[in-house]
């Protein structure tokens, strides 16, 4: 872990928010300094370390620091005592690679593959879609039902040890949030010609029942964590 504290959930999900809000900053800065710098070619490898060092001094210009010039995690000159209460780590650390057998498993997981199999029929029916029919609305519908999957996912790539169910649960919860986005965009969505109501109804009734389930299991890590079981 990264102290001698275990983190509970809310902790958790304020170091992902905390992160998220690093990796934002620096995509920011990143396309800033490509719409100036364009990235030269990949088998120049002379004019790459001189692009990555440009773009290094631009970051330290606007505060950041990083020991790699590719990391998207960095330290802040001045942070706060606040900031550095969050270890700092790699926006990908976060994830196992992945042939790690932990991570690999959660594709055994009860709640993934109901979410992946709403997944799937979700981008098929996107698919079978006429161009001209599709929408910002869709397109938002259907990323929101992809999060559902990443996040239990990723959130079992952290880890099943009771110093990282916080860690699980907390991504779990974004993919809650993701379901309920969802479903709200179904509503939006209900009467619109690509979605007649046999389909809507499915669609609702499905994606319900897998937010449902990502409950449950939150649940049952809670049970874990409470009992400090790994």
């Amino acid at each position: 872990m990264f102290d001698d504290e275990i983190w509970d959930e809310e902790r958790w999900e304020a170091f992902l928010k905390k992160n998220d809000e690093r990796v934002a900053r620096y995509m920011k800065l990143l396309h800033r300094f490509l719409d100036e710098h364009p990235s030269p070619h990949q088998g120049d490898e002379r004019e790459q370390q001189a692009w990555w060092e440009a773009f290094n001094a631009y970051l330290i210009q606007y505060g950041w620091y990083a020991e790699e010039p590719e990391s998207t995690s960095f330290h802040l000159e001045d942070e706060s005592e606040e900031d550095q209460a969050f270890p700092e780590l790699p926006a990908d650390e976060l994830e196992l690679p992945e042939e790690e057998p932990a991570f690999a498993d959660f594709t055994t997981l009860p709640v993934y593959q109901e979410a992946h199999s709403l997944t799937r029929d979700v981008l098929a029916w996107s698919d079978s879609l006429p161009g001209s029919e599709k929408d910002s609305t869709l397109v938002q519908f259907c990323a929101s039902i992809m999060q559902i999957t990443a996040n239990i996912a990723k959130g079992h790539g952290i880890g099943q040890e009771r110093d990282m169910l916080g860690g699980n649960i907390a991504c779990l919860k974004r993919g809650i949030q993701a379901a309920n986005a969802a479903l709200e965009l179904l509503l939006d969505m209900r009467g619109r010609p690509y979605l007649p109501d046999p389909t809507y109804l499915s669609l609702y009734e499905k994606t319900y029942e897998v937010r449902n389930q990502v409950g449950i299991y939150i649940q049952e890590l809670r049970d874990r964590f409470n009992l400090g079981i790994d």
